[in-house]
């Protein structure tokens, strides 16, 4: 079995046309059409169904396709690395980010890359925890940070840091203390995230097991949006204590620790499973560590 074979077989299938396949390939159609014949020898079956608009994948070809993909892109990837040894990291990595991340993150990042790795080319997106995901499926996204709520990550996740969610007001409302007992967030007006969101389902699921009526006056997706709020209409939202240092500090905000129960936030780091990550994102990823390593 070639990797010409299976290189042909992953661009049909992503097209769904033989003809504009052999295009992209550089390739004539009857070419083209032989080569995912004799595929379909070794394979023992048919990979696709011809039909008046072009092919769709068999059972087999469904099954096919994703290791099929995999090997494609591994040697693209043995190729750049063999090509990376003995010279600097180069080429293009895309970070995605939630909001929350990026402001804390984004500066900093970008310059590290610049005076280390001046060959790296740095793309970061911003979206939502769904669309971030999203994009690391596709492969669109080499790297993703992500804040998840509960006490451990899953396969595939390497934690950077944790901390513990903050009540967080304003500081001419300061109330004794460093921190507020959930069933406290009963009795005060809150701005959360609507859903879905990984921080409002955590809240409304311990307000469901303590039996607590939330006050949830207004639902804000933004974090600039939850701070206005906070402070235009004395209102009290649920944050982690890294989104709010420089208020905290201006002593705009107070933010009191959330206990009986501690809800835990972790950012944690992903890669794509597309494809094995390149050098540059490798040392990408080292970079990230080492700056939050250092807040």
């Amino acid at each position: 079995m070639e990797l010409k074979a299976l290189r042909a077989f992953v661009e049909v299938a992503d097209v769904s046309n033989i003809s504009q396949a052999a295009i992209a390939l550089g390739l004539t159609q009857p070419s083209l059409s032989r080569i995912i014949v004799g595929l379909e020898g070794e394979l023992g079956g048919p990979l696709f169904y011809r039909t008046g608009r072009g092919v769709t994948l068999t059972e087999l070809g469904e099954a096919a396709l994703p290791r099929a993909r995999s090997l494609v892109l591994n040697s693209v990837q043995l190729v750049a690395d063999m090509r990376d040894l003995g010279e600097a990291p180069s080429g293009l990595v895309t970070l995605a980010l939630l909001p929350s991340l990026m402001r804390d993150i984004a500066g900093g990042l970008f310059d590290s890359v610049r005076r280390t790795y001046p060959r790296i080319r740095l793309r970061m997106l911003e979206g939502f925890s769904g669309q971030i995901e999203e994009w690391l499926s596709e492969g669109r996204a080499d790297i993703a940070l992500l804040s998840r709520y509960r006490k451990e990550q899953t396969h595939g996740e390497e934690l950077l840091t944790s901390s513990e969610l903050m009540l967080v007001g304003i500081s001419e409302k300061r109330t004794p203390g460093d921190t507020v007992r959930f069933s406290e967030l009963g009795k005060v007006p809150l701005v959360l995230p609507a859903n879905p969101n990984g921080l409002r389902a955590t809240v409304d699921s311990a307000a469901r097991r303590l039996h607590i009526q939330l006050n949830v006056v207004v639902e804000a997706d933004s974090l600039e949006a939850q701070k206005a709020i906070i402070k235009q209409q004395h209102c009290y939202a649920v944050l982690s204590p890294q989104t709010i240092v420089g208020e905290v500090a201006a002593k705009l905000f107070q933010a009191r620790r959330i206990i009986e129960p501690q809800l835990p936030r972790l950012v944690v780091m992903l890669t794509t499973t597309q494809r094995p990550p390149s050098r540059a994102a490798r040392e990408v990823a080292r970079l990230i560590r080492h700056m939050i390593a250092q807040t």
